[in-house]
Formats: structure tokens, C-alpha cells, sequence
């Protein structure tokens, strides 16, 4: 009777160490992701990922208060979780201004760099 026990506690116990909280590190992004971007600390913007991952294509959109914009290139890839997103917006000026987005996911979060002409920064967002 006491091996009995013994070998179900053991049984839990590996079995609690093993399970994972959250979705995998390897988990397709799809899903909503809302956080923030700036160039430094101080200088953040709200934004938001919606995004779907159909068989092995991301697809989705990068919403900035009302503008959503469609992303024009996203891959990722589940080995690394590896994220990289691209789309056009219209600058300030009405120029075209073409974003480039690298990042890693971990768990619900997405943290990376972004970068476009000359001007880059940060970004961190969360899946809702």
C-alpha cells in the first residue's frame, strides 16, 4: 500500500511538473494582442494585432486608435517563435511610410522592435 502511494505522488508530481500554463511558446499568435509602441520609455502609443493563423499563412491587420491597417507580409515561425509583420501607412504628410515589425512571443506576450525609414523603436503587447 505505502509503494502504491508513493508511485501516485510521484506520478502527480511529474505530471504537475510537466504541464504548462498558458498556451505553448510555439502557439500559433492568432488571437488579439493590444499593448503599446514608441521610439523610447517615455513616448508610447496604444496599438493593437488582430491575427490569424491559417494553416501556415499569419494574417491580420495593426490597429492604431480609429485606423486599421492590413498587414501586407507576416510570417511566423513556431520552432523559435519568431514574428515579423510588415504593412504600409500613410505618413503625416501623406507620404507612404512602410513598417517593418520583428518580435518574439512567450506564452500571451509579444515583445520586439519596429522600424521604418530612419525611425525605430520598441513594442510590447499582450493576447487578450
Amino acid at each position: 500500500m505505502k509503494f502504491h502511494k508513493t508511485f501516485v505522488f510521484i506520478a502527480l508530481l511529474l505530471a504537475s511538473c510537466t504541464s504548462k500554463s498558458g498556451p505553448a511558446a510555439d502557439a500559433p499568435p492568432s488571437g488579439r494582442w493590444s499593448g503599446d509602441y514608441g521610439p523610447d520609455a517615455v513616448r508610447r502609443e496604444s496599438v493593437a494585432l488582430d491575427l490569424r493563423w491559417e494553416g501556415n499563412n499569419l494574417n491580420g491587420s495593426v490597429k492604431v486608435g480609429v485606423r486599421s491597417i492590413p498587414l501586407t507580409k507576416a510570417t511566423f515561425t513556431p520552432s523559435t517563435s519568431a514574428i515579423t509583420l510588415e504593412f504600409d501607412a500613410q505618413g503625416s504628410e501623406g507620404q507612404p511610410v512602410h513598417y517593418v515589425i520583428e518580435g518574439k512571443i512567450a506564452g500571451d506576450m509579444m515583445t520586439g522592435t519596429w522600424h521604418h525609414d530612419d525611425v525605430s523603436g520598441d513594442f510590447r503587447v499582450m493576447r487578450e
